[in-house]
This record gives structure tokens, sequence and C-alpha cells, in this order.
């Protein structure tokens, strides 16, 4: 035991505290016990709040985990019966070196560790974690041998899916750092989504039982080569690949529309995979609840509304990050415009407050204030705001459609329609190959009819209608367009679908101010 601190405490075989004297220090609880041993082996004796909350109190919301967190903090300083055994300051525990000392070291030594906190169990995510320093030989930061991959701490207590990143290039610096430039786009729009444990690796095998994305860049002359590919499960297959041809300098800056959409590509490729690998495991996570209703969001169908607004409800007492309030005010908003039996007042109120409070939690998610832009846009909030809003998804993360797509209509509620026309396209383009197509041909489809152009408004929201039919919407711009052009039967068509999924509709409640067709009434054709 160390002699210059007035306490030890014993990780290995059953946990213990003892003070100078040798009388043993009683810790009540099991997690005030794992709260001590999770200090005791970070870095410093260091902690965030954040990562304990998850450690040892995941899926208890975030108000709930801060509190049982505040009451344990306050019974081991009773316990120690000292008020500084646990130093906090901005937002960081740190275990008082002056006063404990513990043989954590043990951990970092090659020895056996088997026997590290025995007879302490705790429900998941804590038993992820400790059986992971169990299995440590050669020090904690690093997971053995295979590829030298770095484990984020905040990961391994969290339970949430694993992705790995592999880069190959030349040794070229150039190369090297575009690589890097483009994998962060992509693991930009991922972290936005859920809260992934994203790793680095140089091996496949590290991956193997992980989703993987790798990205490989080849210079020839004065062109590069960039290959994109998710391995599959089974030797030579593959999952998904993608490439992009073009100017090195482009790569470098990844302002590239083409370049742009690969990552977009990618990231739904990923979204995918991990998806599917996380429903097989027969587990629930808040990853896998995010991405499901996600996969559901833009289908426009009231039942996958319905029950992705219940999985994120759900991912968010697991894991309370932001951006699933922000997908739950963006469904609330929508039903604003495809739901016509809902009172649009409590709609709004209740999309915008969700959209508050995401914002609050997440203020550098790019996907949240896009979507944020959306809602306080649909809602009648300030239009300013959303704008301001929409600019900074789109600095944030320049590889998501949905920020462009916000931006278009910002700039529409600013009379700014040209700009919006531009905006719309550059959605279209990042968005061309995604499951949400239907969304951002929409929205070029609204913004061509404000500028005239009805046949490319007629264009685009024929291709929207055809992707995903129930989409209302598209058809509403095709009953207007139709009629505008005197093509009656083109128009009855229209109608007749559009009764469909409201059977008292007529071609003159688009001119209602209630009716849920602004912009159909601002280009003049309603």
């Amino acid at each position: 035991m160390a002699e210059e601190t007035a306490f030890h405490v014993n990780l290995f075989g059953p946990f213990e505290v003892t003070a100078l004297d040798g009388t043993v220090v009683h810790v009540p609880s099991k997690r005030g016990k794992a709260l001590i041993a999770a200090l005791a082996t970070g870095r410093k004796g260091q902690r965030t709040r954040d990562w304990l909350q998850k450690l040892l109190w995941q899926g208890r919301g975030r108000s709930q985990s801060s509190a049982s967190l505040r009451q344990e903090l306050r019974l081991i300083r009773k316990s120690f019966d000292n008020p500084e055994i646990v130093l906090s300051e901005h937002g960081i525990l740190t275990l008082n070196p002056d006063l404990v000392s513990s043989n954590a070291d043990r951990l970092q030594s090659g020895t056996d560790v088997a026997d590290f906190l025995e007879g302490l169990d705790l429900p998941a995510p804590f038993d992820a974690w400790l059986a992971q320093q169990r299995q440590q030989t050669g020090g904690v930061p690093q997971a053995g041998g295979e590829g030298g991959t770095v484990l984020s701490e905040a990961a391994a207590s969290t339970g949430e899916p694993i992705i790995y990143f592999r880069r190959d290039s030349s040794d070229e610096m150039m190369l090297e750092v575009a690589n890097e430039v483009f994998q962060s786009q992509i693991e930009k729009g991922l972290t936005d989504l859920a809260p992934l444990d994203i790793r680095s690796t140089t091996s496949d095998l590290v991956a193997a039982n992980h989703t993987l994305l790798k990205t490989q860049i080849l210079e020839s002359g004065h062109e590069t080569l960039l290959r994109v590919v998710m391995p599959g499960a089974g030797a030579g297959l593959q999952n998904w690949t993608a490439h992009w041809r073009g100017q090195t300098q482009l790569l470098l800056g990844c302002e590239n529309e083409d370049l742009l959409q690969l990552a977009y590509r990618a990231q739904e490729a990923a979204v995918d995979a991990l998806t599917v690998s996380e429903a097989r495991k027969n587990r629930i996570s808040a990853s896998l609840l995010g991405f499901r209703a996600l996969r559901s969001i833009f289908s426009m169908e009231r039942s996958d509304l319905d029950q992705a607004d219940i999985d994120l409800q759900r991912a968010y007492e697991l894991m309370p990050k932001g951006v699933f309030l922000a997908w739950r005010a963006f469904i609330q908003a929508n039903l604003i415009v495809e739901s016509t039996d809902l009172d649009p007042g409590y709609q709004a109120e209740l999309a915008a407050d969700l959209a508050r409070r995401a914002l609050l939690e997440e203020p550098e998610n790019a996907a949240l204030k896009a979507a944020a832009s959306h809602v306080f846009l649909l809602t009648g909030q300030d239009a300013t705001v959303a704008g301001e809003l929409a600019r900074d998804a789109t600095a944030l993360n320049p590889a998501n459609p949905l920020g462009w797509a916000s931006r278009a209509n910002a700039e529409i509620a600013a009379g700014q329609i040209e700009a919006s026309v531009e905006f719309s396209r550059r959605a279209l383009q990042i968005g061309r190959f995604s499951r949400s197509r239907h969304w951002w041909e929409m929205q070029a489809g609204v913004s061509a009819a404000l500028v005239g152009n009805y046949e490319a408004a007629r264009d685009h929201s024929l291709m929207a209608h055809s992707l995903v039919p129930s989409f209302r919407p598209p058809l509403r711009y095709l009953a207007a367009l139709e009629n505008q052009r005197g093509d009656e039967a083109a128009k009855d068509a229209a109608l007749e679908k559009i009764r469909g999924l409201e059977p008292d509709f007529d071609l003159k409640d688009l001119a209602e101010p209630n009716y849920p067709a602004g912009n159909l009434r601002r280009a003049g054709l309603a």
C-alpha cells in the first residue's frame, strides 16, 4: 500500500478499500465500487460524468442517470468521511491522487488480470467493460495485436455498434490527408445519426465480426481513383462498393458534389449494414432503434411514422442523444402536411418544442440542425433562425442532402427563389441514389414551380410520386400542374389518387389558407 495516501483501493480479487491504519472502508453499493474502480482505471484517475452515467446507468435517461451519479458520489464521500475523495471540475470526476492510491497499474503489466473486480456483477454495459478489462494483457488503451486498434473508452462502455474504418493509400502525405478528409465526411454523417463506436484499423481481421468500411486511393498521372468498399461476411464477397475518379486536389478539399454524393452513399450503405448486423444479434441498442426509425421517416406512411416515433423515444431513453429528439420533431412537423386530420396547432407546438430541446443537447450535430431548420419552417417559427440553422448544417456536413434541402426552403421563406433552385439541385445531386430520393425530387419540384418552370416541376413531381406513391405533396402538385396545362385526363388521374388518401379532396381545397399547400398557392397554381 502506498504510504503517501490515506486510502488504498484493491481492484483484484474482491474489491476492497483500506485506510492507512489498516481499517476497511465500507462502500455500500455495487455501483459505488464500480464507480471507484472506473475512476481508478481511467487516465490520471479521471472519467467524464457522461461516460460514467452511460457505464452505470444506461437506459435511465440523462436527468435520472445524472441524479443517480450525484447520489452515488454523496454515498462514497460519506463512506470515506472526506468530501475531497472525488474531485469534480468541468464535467470531469477525478479520484483524488493525494488521498487515494490503487493497484490499477496491474492492468498494464501484461500479467493475468482475470480476477479484476472478482464477484462484482452489474448489467450492461458495465459487464462488457468489465470483460474487456479482464482480457487486457498489455495496457488498457490498446486492443491486443491485430491492427493495433485504439479502443474508444466511451464506446467500450455503451454497448453500441462498432464500425471500423480502414484507409489505404500511398505514403505520399497529400493522398493520406485526402483519404482522411474523405473518411471524416462519412464519420461525421454517421456519428451525427447515432452513438456509434467508430474505430480505425489496418487489418480486416480485427473487424471480422463488425462493419468495416475501407477507402483506397490510387494515383496515376494527374488523376486519382478513390474506391470505397464494405466487404461482405464471407471471403471474396462484397456488400457494397463504389468509386470516384478525378483530380487529387478536388479530393483534398472534398467539396466536389460527386464526392459528397459518394460520402453520403457510403453513409447510407453503412447504416444498412449496421442495421442488419445489429438486428441479427437480437439485441436492442439506441443506434439500432435510431437507424430503424430513420429508414421509415421519409416513407410518409402513417404507420411507419408512428412506429418510428416509438423507436426514437426508446432510443432516447437508452442513450439521450439530441438527434433522436430532432427526428421525432421532424416526424411531428411532417404530419401537419401529410395528415390533415390532426390538430396543426398542437402538432406545431409539439414539433417545435422537441426541436428546441434537441438543439440544446447537440449544438454541432449537422443532421439535427438540418431537421430543426425544416421543423421551424413548417411550424411557423422564425424563418431567419431556420435559415441560420440550415447554413450551419451544410457547413458542418456538406454531404447531407437534408441540409441543402433545408437551405432551399429557408431561401424560399426569405423570398430568394433563385437561390432555392440551386440548393434544391444540390440536395438532389447528393441524395440521388438514396432511399429518400423522392424527398429531394419534391424539393426540386417546389423550387421549379416557384420560378415558373412548370415543366421541370412536373418532371420532379412525377419522379417523386413514382418512387413513393403514398407521398401526398407530389400528387397535389401534379393535380395543380396538369390543371394549369389543361390536361383533363392527367388532372383527373391525379385527383383520383389523392382521393385514395384523402377521400373528400377537391381541387379547390388547394386554395384554402389552412390546407398544407402554401408554396403551390405562392407559385400561382392554386
